[in-house]
């Protein structure tokens, strides 16, 4: 079966599957970072710091650990989601759509780890990659590009 970009999912669905996605993700890892290891004091110093630069530097020093270690979580939730028989995280199950090979068959867990680090690179080049979803003809990002892989509703490709 030959990918057409008709089958390809909207990129509207694809940005929204994100966020139902990460958005829990980030709100875990944010919570663990405030309760357990001391982001509440950091907030509390940042907010209340006049003109010292150091509680600032320690909340944005903070800040990036919660939004890098949800990003690397988020990776790890994808490889196992989408190398599963569903195809797809649980945004990708609400919004209808799922990620097949070029020839529509399902990912094995090898490939699914390759597709998920391949996102490390758009992610550390200003996520141009994931940009390129909304200019690309197949709406494909440089992760799906690298690895064959497309972003389809669910109707389309095999289930196996």
């Amino acid at each position: 079966m030959q990918i057409h970009p008709s089958m390809t999912a909207d990129r509207q669905k694809r940005f929204f599957a994100y966020l139902i996605d990460i958005i829990p993700i980030s709100l875990l890892v944010f919570g663990f970072f405030y309760f357990f290891l001391g982001f509440d004091i950091v907030l509390e110093k940042y907010y209340n710091r006049g003109g010292d630069i150091q509680p600032r530097i320690e909340f944005l020093k903070q800040r990036n650990w919660i939004r890098d270690i949800s990003f690397f979580v988020w990776i790890v939730y994808c490889v196992f989601m989408e190398s599963s028989v569903t195809q797809a995280t649980l945004g990708k199950m609400a919004m209808g759509i799922k990620v097949v090979k070029e020839d529509g068959n399902k990912m094995s867990w090898s490939e699914s780890l390759g597709r998920n680090l391949s996102k490390i690179i758009s992610y550390f080049v200003l996520f141009l990659g994931f940009i390129w979803i909304f200019f690309d003809r197949n709406k494909q990002g440089w992760h799906d590009k690298m690895n064959k892989t497309y972003v389809v509703d669910k109707k389309y490709g095999c289930s196996d």
